[in-house]
Parts: structure tokens; sequence; C-alpha cells
């Protein structure tokens, strides 16, 4: 029996090679009209039809090959289908089509982005996103990833207004009724989501040479004091990418442009890579080492997908999670290179620990799975396809070493130049450089969902290692995969292979035994006693940061699965008073948050914040008083621990500290940036409706993103139902960008002691959220709900779901859902030992 063709897919008989495209948007009407002209193929006789994609747009004549054409729209499977009166002869045609559309304001295909200007008045960007399968609602197309073809485009817009698009400008016109036309060079052939015009009352800095290619940054006036960083970053990695790649940039220009509304955090367009402004614009005196390396993370993954996705593109989307992995990956690895000092590949722990979390639940699925329609699409925009995909690179990088992988990917980039693959073509490709079975081992990793514990146990002089799926939950699951690893041990570190149930080392009679030595596995480690027994405090100290990093990262993971006890995790935190290195306090402080919640507001409590404050004295009292050319990464250390100390060990001291930094600050003086940013959340964790409205005023009154979006995130801080609820109000209201509104309320939810009013709030209002804010923020300001755990607040949460399903993140909602689930139920098993132990204390 034939399966049914996928009606999200359109027919193969007609291939697209050129779109000659010109528009004329009207931005304060938000409308367009545009003329769309398509050179395409008919690779077989016998159709008299054509189908592309068309959503969203009135369609006002269509010509074949010159001639008048009959067609019909399916605004369900948003397809357009177009007849000719005759059978179209194998060979090259022509499709004309005149249309108009609506500048939308839902942050999708062409749509309207908005900021007001120095005299008050509300100004108007037209701008776009395509990916995944929005391009349709820009002009009619053949809106899949293997359509590449060369887009030509021209723009008749308003003199006062720069227009940019993918390739430079080649030639403009004046008209006489104060319109300009401006025409862009042919891009490369590439797929339509990558397809990108903006145009408004924009200003850009001066063109930067980097070794013969342009590269300026766009933004709206006022803001082009906040551009030298990104383009620092962006000059050092567009050099980096060439070097690495060993491939020239593939396109004509540079334009970075940072918009005022944008639903996702930044894209790939080719030559055209648009932001939200928190990603591209910064002040590094003013902006914390978090801030500035996320700017220089977000620059570094979009230039990255200029060869990895732009050059070389998946053939469907079940491969983006391949593309988004390497980007991410890359970003990481250029940033290590920018900024050695950040130690960015040992902050990437962290991220990995989102991926694990994601991937313990037994609704987590496998990194490529199949994908039918744009919802599928969409929710392929996860924690798996970024994180796990980029830790599972990592793997595989220093499994084959780094220069034999670096090796492969330029191989497989030369080879696929301009075309599009599937995930085995990398494979292939590393196999032929590296001579190793890269395909057979990273199967195992791509095609099936989880994650391996590596039971590790001492028979004699040999070291055991078995594997077994991790999971939060009883899971009898026997998937096995093929494990890279490293053992270390006192005459050193070997390289193996699990495969199966069993390997076994020969390892010294004494001495540590570190198993997944520089913690680079995408695994989870358990140590039988006697191993435990050979990790004394002083070999735990010894270990690098990533593995010490691991060590707490997999107690806490077991604490959550119920096989180590909240009390024994805290025993394990409080044994780290010594620890100096700040992705190793990350981890700590993400446990102590957890077991925060666990305790709730129980008079045990006193003692649980005796212990936290007990616990960040000593690295408090080292790292002192921030001083001039100190390393960023204490200073950010030092934030971390202010901030712990004062929220979670109610540290009075601090709080105080806190209080004093901020009024320094609204007083004009200088104040050191990660100190100013935790005093930030302290203050509001303890504030009143006074400190509320100073935030506000701050949110509205702040001369950087960055500094806009600590005072608004404040906002969901409060230790004060009324003023949770409040600001929940202002973020369903216009005075908050729907780019940001779904994460203030996601902060509002995760609010520790009011959350569950937030929550309320959010369902009461769910229909006027999802009409307002971009379809794939819907999943995400939910996701905190998994933090709320008392019993009717998860009854409640779980039966709304099952009425309100949210159908573009489909899979990513059960997990959500799931992770209440298994938060719900360590707090109730766990919470009285931990307080019992508390009690002891």
């Amino acid at each position: 029996m034939e399966t049914a063709p996928n009606p999200h897919r359109l027919p193969r008989h007609a291939l697209p090679s050129r779109y000659d495209l010109h528009l004329e948007p009207q931005l304060d009407a938000a409308t367009f009209t545009g003329r769309m002209s398509a050179t395409f193929t008919i690779t077989e006789g016998g159709h008299d039809s054509i189908v592309l994609n068309a959503a969203e747009l009135e369609v006002a004549s269509i010509e074949l090959d010159g001639a008048s054409a009959d067609w019909s729209l399916d605004d369900d499977y948003e397809r357009l289908t177009i007849r000719s009166s005759s059978e179209l002869a194998a060979g090259t045609h022509v499709l004309s089509i005149h249309y108009s559309g609506t500048i939308n304001d839902k942050l999708r295909g062409f749509y309207r982005s908005t900021y007001v200007d120095s005299a008050g008045n509300e100004r108007v960007i037209g701008t776009t996103q395509m990916q995944s399968t929005d391009c349709r609602r820009a002009f009619p197309c053949w809106d899949e990833p293997d359509f590449k073809a060369v887009f030509a485009l021209s723009m008749t817009v308003r003199d006062e207004h720069l227009a940019v698009s993918n390739s430079s400008e080649t030639a403009r016109h004046s008209n006489d009724d104060g319109t300009t036309t401006i025409v862009f060079a042919d891009t490369m052939p590439m797929s339509t989501y990558l397809v990108a015009f903006v145009v408004g009352p924009l200003e850009a800095t001066d063109w930067v040479d980097v070794d013969g290619v342009p590269m300026r940054i766009v933004h709206v006036p006022g803001k082009g004091h906040l551009t030298e960083f990104g383009l620092e970053v962006a000059s050092f990695c567009l050099r980096w990418f060439q070097r690495y790649y060993d491939i020239p940039y593939p396109a004509d220009k540079v334009d970075l442009l940072a918009l005022p509304d944008f639903a996702a955090g930044a894209m790939e367009n080719l030559g055209c890579i648009t932001f939200r402004e928190n990603l591209l614009l910064v002040d590094p005196a003013t902006a914390t080492q978090p801030e500035r390396q996320l700017v220089a993370d977000v620059v570094a993954h979009e230039l990255a997908h200029m060869w990895f996705g732009d050059l070389v593109t998946m053939k469907w989307w079940n491969g983006i999670w391949l593309n988004e992995a390497f980007a991410t990956f890359m970003e990481v690895a250029a940033c290590d290179a920018f900024r050695p000092e950040w130690g960015r590949w040992k902050t990437f722990g962290l991220e990995r620990t989102a991926a694990f979390e994601t991937d313990s639940l037994s609704s987590t699925r496998p990194v490529e799975f199949e994908v039918n329609s744009p919802e599928d699409a969409e929710g392929m925009f996860d924690v798996l396809t970024y994180q796990k995909g980029g830790a599972l690179l990592r793997m595989l990088e220093q499994h084959l070493g780094e220069d034999r992988f670096r090796a492969g990917v330029s191989h497989y980039l030369r080879t696929h130049a301009l075309g599009n693959t599937e995930t085995s073509d990398l494979w292939d490709a590393l196999e032929e450089t590296s001579g190793e079975p890269v395909r057979r081992l990273m199967d195992s990793w791509i095609w099936q969902a989880g994650y391996p514990l590596i039971l590790a146990r001492l028979d004699g002089n040999v070291l055991r290692l078995s594997q077994q799926r991790f999971s939060f939950e009883a899971d009898t699951d026997d998937t096995c995969w093929v494990v890279p690893i490293a053992v270390r041990t006192s005459v050193g570190t070997s390289r193996h292979v699990l495969e199966g149930d069993d390997l076994s080392v020969e390892v010294p009679a004494t001495g540590a035994i570190v198993v997944n030595a520089g913690a680079d596995g995408f695994v989870r480690v358990a140590y039988d006693v006697e191993l435990l027994g050979r990790l004394t405090r002083a070999e735990i100290r010894s270990l690098d940061v990533l593995e010490r990093y691991t060590l707490i990262d997999d107690a806490l993971a077991s604490m959550t699965a119920g096989r180590l006890s909240a009390a024994e995790l805290l025993d394990v935190l409080l044994g780290f008073e010594d620890e100096d290195s700040l992705p190793v306090w990350q981890v700590i402080a993400g446990a102590l948050r957890q077991l925060s919640r666990m305790i709730g507001d129980s008079p045990r409590r006193t003692a649980f914040e005796q212990s936290v404050r007990n616990l960040c004295a000593p690295a408090l009292q080292r790292l002192g008083e921030p001083q001039q050319g100190e390393d960023e990464l204490d200073g950010n250390l030092r934030g971390l621990l202010v901030r712990i100390s004062a929220t979670l060990g109610a540290d009075d001291g601090q709080l105080q500290r806190c209080r004093g930094l901020l009024e320094q600050s609204r007083a004009g003086t200088r104040v050191d940036p990660e100190l100013l940013a935790a005093a930030t959340t302290v203050v509001a964790t303890y504030g009143d409706v006074n400190e509320y409205e100073a935030f506000l005023r701050g949110f509205t009154e702040a001369g950087t993103p960055q500094e806009q979006l600590r005072n608004l995130y404040a906002l969901a801080e409060f230790d004060d139902e009324d003023l949770i609820v409040r600001t929940c109000e202002l973020a369903l209201s216009s005075s908050v960008k729907t780019q940001n509104a779904p994460f203030l309320l996601r902060a509002c939810i995760a609010n520790e002691r009011h959350g569950a009013a937030a929550w309320r709030i959010v369902a009461q209002r769910w229909q006027e959220a999802n009409t307002r804010f971009p379809t794939n923020t819907i999943v995400r300001m939910v996701d905190s709900v998994k933090l709320l755990t008392d019993d009717a607040v998860v009854a409640d949460v779980q039966s709304f779901f099952a009425e309100h399903p949210i159908p573009q993140a489909e899979l990513t909602l059960r997990q959500v859902l799931e992770r209440q689930r298994v938060n719900a139920t360590a707090v109730r098993t766990q919470r009285n030992d931990l307080l019992a132990a508390l009690q002891g204390e």
C-alpha cells in the first residue's frame, strides 16, 4: 500500500532557480504590494499545474509563461495551486504574480517593529523573520529548504528610509513621489527561510573592512554608541570562522541589525543577520560579564551559520538540529578563542545541564525525529536541538581530536557547498577524514532518546564500566549507546569506547579514578563505594573545573530521581566552601534553589539559611571588593555569591550592602556592574511598593537594553502577591513589548512564593496571551510551571493543559508537565527527611 503524500510538502516536478522580487511597503498603513517573477524548471512532462506556498496574501493576478493562469489557495495547508491551460513541457518556465499583504504584528513573515524617537513619536520599521515557514507570508514561493534559488530583490521605499537585504545595494533610482527604488545584488542560491529585507527610519555605522568583507551594524537612531563591542566580536568571529572552515565568507557583505521587536534571539539570514537589541547593542562599561558574553555568543552563533546552514543547508526540517547544534558548538569555540579568560567550554556545562534535565524525562525525544508540518518544525527549536546537539558534537570532537574533527567539517562544507544534506553526510565526511566509525557512534546518539548513566565499580585492579539509561523515574529501558569515555588515574588518561554492557580497564591499586575525565561525554556517572572512597576532599579539589561541576550536577540529578536524599545533597554542597570557580558555584546555586523550594516556609528554613551563609562566606571574603583589572569571572562570581547569600541565605549584611549600592547608582555614582546586577535582584526580592516604582521607572528610562531588562525582570522578584499580580498585568499590557512579555510572565510564575498567583492570571487570560504573543514564545512562557509543586496547583496545571494544548510545541509541553510531576514527587518524598536533617544542625 502506498503512503499518502504529506499535504504540507510540495510536489517535486517544479524546481525554482531564480526569484525576481519587487516590494513596495507602506509602513504607516502596515500594508505592502509585491511583484514576484520566478524562473523554474519542469523536470518531467505530464503536469498542467504547479504548487507553491502562500499565506495571508491577496493575489491580484498570475501569469504563467506570459499567459493568464487560474489559481486556487488552500488556506489550511498554505498552498497556492496554479493551473496552465495546457500541459507544461519539461524545461524552463516563468511565473509572475502580483499580490499584496499586511505587515503584521506577530513578529513573523513581513512584520512591524516600532520604537519611540527622541521627540516622543512612534516610528515604524518593516522587517522579516522567515524561519521556519513564514517566507510564504511575504511572497508566494517554494517554501521548503531544499528548493534553493537565487533571489534578486528591489524595493521602493520613502527617500528618508534605510533599506537593507541579503546582498549589497547595486543601484538606486529617485522617483517623483518622494520614494526611491533600491536594487540589490543577486544572492547565492539559498533557501527561502534565509531571505531578509528591512526598511525604516534606521541608522548604520560606517562600514568596517574585515579582510575584504564590509561589515556594519544597523540600529535605531541614538544607539550608535552601543555598537562598538558587537562590531569587535563580529569582526573577530568572521576572521576566525574563515580560518576554521578554510572557506571564504559566502556573501558579499555583513549587515548586523538590532531590532526593537524580535521573537527569537537572532536569525542567520545570509548577509543580513537580525538580532534583539540586547543581543547586539551593549555598553561594555556598564554591562556585566554574562551580558557581554551573551552578545558574543549570539553574534558568533549567527555568523557560524553563514557556512553551516546557509552555504550548506538541511534538506528538510528534521535536520535543523544539526544546523543549530553545530552553530551552538561553534559559538562556544569562537568565544573561547575571542576571550580565553572566560573559560567558555567550562561555563557551557550549565547549558548542557538544561539538556540533561529534559533528556532525563520519559517524554524526551531523539535529537532527530520526523517533521511533517510547520508546527512540527517549530517544535524542533528546543534545548535538545541546541544544547544536547552542541554537547554531542563537543563529545565527538574530543573523541576524534580537534584537528581531525575540523578537517572533516571543512571537507563536508566543500563537498556540499550551495547544496542540501542529510545528517549522515556529515558523519560520512568525518569518517573519510578521520578513518573512525563516526556514523555508527553518532547514530546511537541521534536516533535514540535519552542518555546513559555509566556505572563504575572496582573489581580488584580492574575498573568495570557498564551503562543504563538515566531517568528521573523508574525505567526498564535497555537502550545502549556507543559511548566514548575517558578514564584518568594516577598514571594518566586513557580513551575508550563502551559498547554494550561492559568495558574493563586496568587501573592502579591506589589513587583516585575519574570516569568521564574532562567531563566532555554526554553521560552521568555513578561510582561504587570503593571508588567514591578514593575521591577524597583533596582529590576533589584537584579535579578539573568541569569535573567538579559534574560531580555536583550528577548528585543533584540523583536527588531528583530519588537515588540520593536531599539531606545528602546538602552535605555534598556544604563540602565546597573552598570552591573558587564560577561554573561550580553556578551549579551549587541551582541545587540550593531547588532545596530552598523544597523547604518552603518551614521553621527549619533558618537553619538552611545559616548553612547557605556559612557556605558563601569564605569565597566572598577571598574575593573582597572589586579591583581594577581583576579576572572578569571573579567579578561575575562575586555578584552570584552576593545574590545567593542575600536571597537564599537571608544575609542582612549583604542586603544592606545591595541597598547602598543601588542608592549610589541611582544618584549617579558608578557601581561595579556585577554588584549592581546582583543588587537589583536582591533589593527587589526584599522590596516594597516604593522600590517597585523605582524599578518600573528604571525600566522606562534605561539607557541600554541590558539595563532595561534588568529592571523589567526585577519586577518579578518581589515577595508580595499584589506586586506580582501587578507585574503580570503589566506584561499583558502594551507597556511591555510582546517579545519580552511572555518571559516576564515566566519569571513571575517562577517566583518562589507567589508563582501560583501568577499562573492563575496566565490561565485566566490564556486566549489573550495566545492572540498577542508570538507563537514560539507560548510554551516558553509557561515553562516555569514545572517549579510549582503544591498538589492542588499541580492538579490545576495538569488539567488546564489537558484542555488547552499548544499545537506548535506539543512535545515540549508534555516535557514541562512531566517535569512538574517529577519535581512534585521529589518534594513529597524528600522534604520531611531534609527538614529532619536541618533540625539536627
